[in-house]
């Protein structure tokens, strides 16, 4: 007897639909899988023979085969052993299947038929919500009790959490027991733009005027920074409160860095949304495959979990050199592709990255009424020199972090700006840009200074006459770079912003060059 179960997949953080057939025919007792299942998917078979058994069901001694269909999309992951022992079970007459309802079935299995969460729940439910695959009928997607949080917040679909193998037979054979969730309760929708983490206010940081400001200008703009400086001068604090003074993530946003977390299994039954702007710190050891992502079957690597949030790259010359080369294409197309044999996979990476670095090997060349710099003028090119330059090209600010005085650090009463008096001048600037750039571009693809390209650039950065003249002398004289001196431009834009300007005035070009020589 044949029987249909409607599952999904993931390709990348693609949903892609998938419809498991299984045949139940005379013959010698045999299990096949076909249609390009991976290894963990080959392995149901004794996961879902087991289960089926020890859940008080019937496994039929016949031949069995699963075909998944579409056979020429890679099936990956633990999450068919549900629709597969519910074909099997179906096609078996054990369980009865409402056939015209727009069901669709994930989970893992565990030996005694409790289920299991699988990861990426969320991107499946808003992949389904969005492929109109349900026809006008109720879609009702059925996930691990564990993961019913996820599949909740996406309010086109019905959820429905089941605990064992057992379970979801009653429910199915029971819709009286069933519990619908549909959507997203109202408290998290009013949630996007309230919550904030000011755990590291940047009010707590005592001096340091000249690098809060740069930290002001990146998160206003959303530009590139790179603190220079020696060792306990706060460069790794000064960057750890850049999120607490970021804009609150949109609803849209949120929902993106959501997804990266679901399909890397970093959500549970206590966090299963992010409300944060993501704060990620890779360890300067990391692999290029650690940093962009990789693997046989390709995840998402740090500046995909930094996707909407922060990518904060401590020793930066420490770093392998072709881990921070491979840096240089996702920073400027905002997103990072790998090709494997098995198809090509895209994930996005619009990030903001912060890098700190020391003067010299030994920290202490600016510094040296602490200690004497003992490095030769060779070893510090060198050390220099691990960074290529077109990565240099791609800072847009740049600023030394000097030790403070004693005199600010042990100060009572100096007062000292908050992360919320901060972010309400950071969300003004954004504001200001947003509302220009959707003059000129409709779609508004990008959301702020530093995502102008050519034409918007030059629609959108409007110099007074001496700033251009000024301009010119400084390409000139400094043999900048097209790039550096767009890049320029923008953070110039971006300064004018936060003193609620139309025109680019001097000081603001003037601040700009500041931050690039």
């Amino acid at each position: 007897m044949l029987s249909r179960v409607q599952s999904v997949v993931l390709e990348g953080i693609v949903a892609r639909p998938v419809l498991v057939e299984v045949d139940v025919s005379n013959g010698l007792p045999a299990f096949d899988l076909v249609g390009l299942p991976a290894i963990a998917v080959r392995e149901a078979r004794e996961r879902v023979r087991t289960a089926i058994r020890n859940s008080g069901f019937n496994f039929p001694l016949h031949r069995i085969t699963v075909n998944l269909a579409p056979a020429n999309v890679r099936k990956e992951g633990t999450s068919l052993d549900i629709p597969i022992a519910l074909a099997i079970l179906a096609a078996t007459e054990q369980v009865s299947l409402a056939k015209n309802e727009a069901q669709f079935f994930v989970g893992e299995l565990a030996l005694d038929g409790t289920v299991r969460p699988v990861e990426g729940v969320l991107a499946m439910a808003y992949g389904l919500s969005k492929s109109h695959i349900a026809h006008d009928k109720e879609l009702q997607f059925w996930v691990p009790a564990t993961n019913i949080g996820e599949a909740y917040s996406i309010s086109e679909i019905y959820s429905q959490g089941i605990t064992s193998l057992r379970d979801l037979v009653d429910l199915l054979s029971q819709p009286s027991l069933r519990k619908k969730n549909r959507g997203m309760d109202s408290q998290r929708k009013s949630s996007y733009y309230q919550e904030s983490d000011d755990s590291n206010d940047i009010g707590r940081i005592k001096g340091q005027n000249i690098a809060k400001r740069a930290l002001e200008i990146t998160a206003a703009g959303g530009h590139n920074l790179l603190m220079t400086g020696p060792p306990g001068t706060g460069k790794t604090m000064l960057a750890r409160s850049l999120p607490s003074i970021l804009p609150p993530m949109t609803y849209e946003e949120s929902l993106e860095a959501t997804m990266i977390y679901s399909i890397t299994g970093e959500l549970g039954e206590d966090v299963d949304w992010l409300y944060q702007r993501p704060f990620r710190t890779p360890h300067h050891h990391s692999t290029m495959s650690a940093l962009i992502g990789g693997g046989r079957t390709p995840r998402p690597g740090e500046i995909t979990l930094a996707h909407h949030g922060v990518l904060f790259m401590d020793e930066w010359p420490e770093f392998p050199r072709e881990a921070l080369e491979s840096l240089r294409q996702p920073l400027e197309d905002g997103e990072v592709t790998i090709s494997r044999q098995g198809g090509t996979y895209t994930f996005p990476s619009k990030f903001l990255l912060v890098a700190s670095m020391n003067p010299c090997p030994c920290g202490y060349l600016s510094d040296e009424d602490v200690k004497p710099c003992n490095c030769t003028p060779y070893a510090i090119e060198r050390y220099k020199n691990r960074v290529s330059g077109p990565l240099w090209d791609r800072m847009d600010i740049q600023v030394r972090v000097t030790r403070p005085k004693y005199e600010s650090l042990r100060a009572q009463e100096e007062y000292e700006e908050s992360s919320a008096q901060v972010r309400a001048r950071v969300i003004k600037a954004r504001e200001r840009q947003l509302s220009r750039i959707t003059t000129y571009q409709k779609k508004r693809k990008i959301f702020c200074n530093a995502h102008l390209d050519g034409e918007l650039l030059q629609k959108t950065c409007t110099l007074e006459k001496e700033a251009e003249q000024m301009l010119e002398r400084a390409y000139k004289q400094f043999h900048l770079s097209g790039r550096a001196l767009h890049r320029l431009i923008k953070v110039a834009r971006t300064i004018a912003d936060l003193r609620d300007s139309d025109i680019i005035s001097t000081v603001d070009l003037a601040e700009a060059l500041q931050y690039r020589l």
